[in-house]
């Protein structure tokens, strides 16, 4: 009984360690407010196994089936957990659970090289417990490259999700895992030579893991692309809206200079007849007519008064009060262009999201500052909705066709060495990227 309390510590230990490496890997998918009430679950199961575990141990004749079985399959009713507190992502959740089966046994297999080397002559349930200790020590040993893998270890929508063959790529790491437990499952203690043929189960992991991460790359070159070709379209667009803007000034001018004879007539005769009360008057509507056929530039700088017309006026039109502020040069060519299609996915995204929002909670708010070559770019507004982030502190959606212009941000701030807080309090998201413009080239 004495070894029982040990062996069933260790085991509830191992299974525990084996859920945070899960947590590492969906930690971004995981409901914020049911964090703790997640965590608590896995230590009551937990405690609920030490007291089976101390039960099946206690019987010395079957102690290393015993001990194996809780090993093979004693993290199943985990995974289970696992299932209820994050139902989605089903097919991600499999292949990193497969994952863990090939890379947690390599941990077990070189606990077990230590022992069989320096314990090689001691008792069953003192090897079984060492073997476990060492697999503890390994882990913690091992923990920053194996977090780092597992927060890298999640397939993409696109991979999985998206591709008739995704769901096959899922299983296949649990598959090569279950087809390991009737070797690891025989009557025997260790032995070397049973060990040897384990490490396979390494190379089948780290295949498996760099197709994850190559595939990463390349859907990132494909988003990249794709999202190259989104602001070559929305370039286009927003510069045509603006001609568009610019031709209904000049028909309403039009309309209002063809009238203006017969304004100037009347107005001479209210004036000759000395009623200048209506002449006021006149004047007064006249002023009006003219305010309505004026474009008033927010910027001097005409790429990013082209977006700033586009998309406010895009903001009022839906009821959405917009508040601006801009101070930014005339001629920057070095920066102008990339920074217009930053904000115009910025507004972009920040117009949809207040659209299906309450009326009375719309609002959106701009500023874009320049003080020397510092440049500060806000843009906030109301959602209702908790914003998830991802681990770099942007905005994550599983919307199928979003994301681009995320990604277009993203490189604006890498390429310019930003800085960026992306938040949400109260219900208002900000937006805030602060950047450095280049410094002019000699002789340009």
């Amino acid at each position: 009984m004495r070894a029982a309390i040990p062996l069933a510590l260790c085991v509830v230990l191992a299974h525990l360690a084996g859920r945070y490496l899960w947590f590492e890997s969906f930690r971004h998918f995981l409901p914020e407010r049911s964090r703790n009430r997640m965590i608590l679950s896995f230590f009551i199961l937990g405690a609920l196994n030490v007291a089976f575990y101390l039960w099946i141990f206690s019987y010395p004749a079957y102690m290393i089936m015993a001990y194996k079985g809780s090993i093979v399959l004693g993290w199943i009713p985990y995974v289970l957990l696992s299932f209820y507190w994050l139902p989605r992502l089903i097919a991600q959740q499999i292949f990193v659970f497969g994952m863990q089966g090939l890379w947690l046994p390599l941990l077990h297999t070189i606990s077990m090289f230590t022992v069989i080397h320096f314990f090689g002559g001691g008792e069953t349930p003192e090897k079984l417990y060492m073997e476990l200790s060492f697999y503890l020590i390994y882990f913690m040993v091992f923990l920053p490259l194996s977090a780092h893998m597992f927060r890298h270890m999640v397939p993409s929508r696109q991979l999985i999700n998206d591709k008739a063959y995704g769901y096959y790529i899922a299983i296949l790491p649990i598959l090569i895992a279950f087809i390991q437990i009737p070797v690891s499952m025989d009557e025997g203690l260790w032995t070397m030579d049973k060990l040897l043929s384990r490490l396979i189960s390494f190379t089948v992991f780290w295949a498996f893991y760099r197709y994850v991460a190559l595939q990463a790359r390349d859907l990132e070159t494909e988003v990249l692309l794709k999202s190259s070709n989104e602001i070559q379209q929305k370039a286009i667009r927003f510069f045509q809206n603006n001609i568009l803007l610019i031709q209904a000034s000049m028909k309403r001018f039009s309309i209002l200079r063809h009238d203006m004879r017969h304004q100037i007539n009347v107005l001479y005769s209210l004036i000759s007849s000395g009623k200048s009360e209506e002449a006021l008057h006149l004047l007064r509507s006249f002023d009006e007519h003219l305010e309505k056929t004026a474009i008033h530039p927010f910027c001097l700088n005409p790429f990013v008064n082209a977006v700033l017309s586009v998309y406010i006026t895009k903001a009022r039109d839906a009821g959405i009060p917009v508040t601006c502020r801009v101070n930014f040069p005339d001629d920057l060519p070095q920066v102008q262009e990339r920074l217009t299609f930053t904000l115009a996915n910025l507004l972009e995204n920040a117009i949809r999201v207040s659209e299906k929002q309450d009326k009375d909670k719309r609002f959106l708010r701009l500023t874009l500052q320049t003080k020397g070559r510092q440049v500060v770019l806000s843009v906030e507004n109301y959602c209702a909705e908790p914003i998830r982030f991802d681990r770099e502190g942007y905005p994550m959606t599983d919307e199928p066709g979003h994301g681009t212009g995320m990604t277009s941000i993203r490189h604006f701030i890498a390429y310019y060495k930003g800085y960026k807080n992306f938040s949400q309090e109260n219900g208002v998201v900000r937006f805030e990227i602060y950047f450095t413009l280049p410094e002019e080239r000699k002789g340009s």
